[in-house]
Formats: structure tokens, sequence, C-alpha cells
């Protein structure tokens, strides 16, 4: 049995990843007691959360080229429509 991993699934794993980057940002922070050791803890924190959203952004706009992937995992559109169509381009 082959799983899918849907575009819906993919956006709901991104904002749960940002949600975790954001808490263990703010954890750390209170761990490292040196300025410069935040503030090189926040720009870590930003790149992450920064890249994480531009591959969750860029979902929508990939599955309509029936071509989505989410940190390298292919991803089938949720969209029944963009679906049928992607299944015949694959064709």
């Amino acid at each position: 049995m082959n799983a899918a991993f849907s575009t819906d699934q993919a956006k709901a794993v991104g904002i749960f990843a940002l949600a975790v980057i954001i808490v263990a940002g703010v954890l750390l922070s209170f761990v490292f007691t040196k300025l410069s050791s935040r503030l090189v803890l926040a720009v870590i924190i930003v790149g992450l959360g920064i890249f994480t959203w531009t591959q969750r952004d860029a979902i929508d706009r990939d599955a309509k080229k029936c071509d989505a992937t989410f940190f390298g995992v292919h991803l089938t559109p949720s969209n029944s429509d963009l679906k049928r169509h992607c299944e015949q381009v694959t064709r």
C-alpha cells in the first residue's frame, strides 16, 4: 500500500513545525544567558522559521504544476480536480 502525503497535511505539518521552532527558541533563550548567544539563537530560529514558511508557501504553487514537494517529500494534491489533472498529466 502506497500512502500519500497530501498538500493539506504538509501545510498542517508546516504550521506545527513553525510552532515547535518558536517554542524551542523561547525555551532555549532562557538557557542562554549571554546576549551574543541569544542573538545567534534568534538568527537561527528566524532562519528556520523563514525556511519552513517558504516551503509551506510554495506547496499550492507547485501543486498546480503537479510537482509539489515539502522538504523533499512528494505530495499529492488535496483538491480532487487538481489531483485528477495531475494523474492525467503523469500518464
